[in-house]
């Protein structure tokens, strides 16, 4: 994504970005991506993922070809466009990545899937920021995994049993989360400057009875 500034008297203007890989002798390379402009954003999308995982492929920043560099070209701007590529940190360009994690091993009893059927346990669910409409603010991640727990305490797993036990103790163990994870966001803010936060207990890591 790059910041993409017009005058008033240019609004309507049309505009192709493109982006161009540099090798590390300074040459321009293959295309890498392209975008139209969009009216309605300051901030302009340019899909670089071919040439993203090329630079993986050859080996990253360890490689031959040292990091990764792109080369920014704006056709019909007719210098009535500044690009920002520099200054207030909020305002340069971003480049998002979106990596595989690594395979874990999963603790028994912690997923559903895995669990004691009826027994206390985490449940999956993805919340998508773009079902939601949100993807026009949201810069990163797309969506995550919320969770939530469901299950009974044992040994009490019907709900007679429950009942019961609770009428004799007041108090009956609930199936709840016991440690969460915080949740890291991008977003536009009001003056379409980008900015990261990291909300706190978004993200239900594991489900006990406490």
């Amino acid at each position: 994504m790059v910041r993409a500034e017009t005058s008033s008297r240019a609004r309507r203007l049309r505009y192709t970005l493109w982006a161009f890989t540099v090798y590390a002798n300074g040459s321009v390379g293959a295309l890498a991506g392209a975008t139209r402009r969009d009216p309605a954003r300051g901030w302009q999308r340019l899909d670089v993922t071919g040439a993203a995982r090329e630079w993986a492929r050859r080996g990253g920043g360890s490689g031959e070809r040292g990091p990764l560099r792109l080369l920014l070209d704006c056709s019909g701007c007719r210098g009535r466009v500044r690009l920002r590529l520099a200054g207030h940190q909020a305002a340069r360009p971003l480049l998002r990545l979106r990596l595989a994690p690594p395979p874990t091993r999963r603790r028994r009893a912690l997923d559903c899937d895995a669990a004691a059927r009826g027994r206390c346990c985490r449940e999956t669910f993805y919340v998508s920021f773009r079902e939601l409409g949100w993807d026009d603010w949201i810069v990163a991640p797309e969506g995550y995994y919320a969770n939530y727990c469901r299950g009974a305490c044992g040994p009490f797993l019907n709900y007679h049993s429950q009942v019961v036990e609770a009428a004799r103790l007041e108090r009956a163990a609930c199936c709840a989360p016991v440690r969460f994870s915080a949740l890291s966001l991008i977003y536009f803010g009001a003056d379409s400057n980008i900015i990261k936060r990291d909300l706190p207990e978004m993200v239900v890591e594991e489900c006990d009875c406490p």
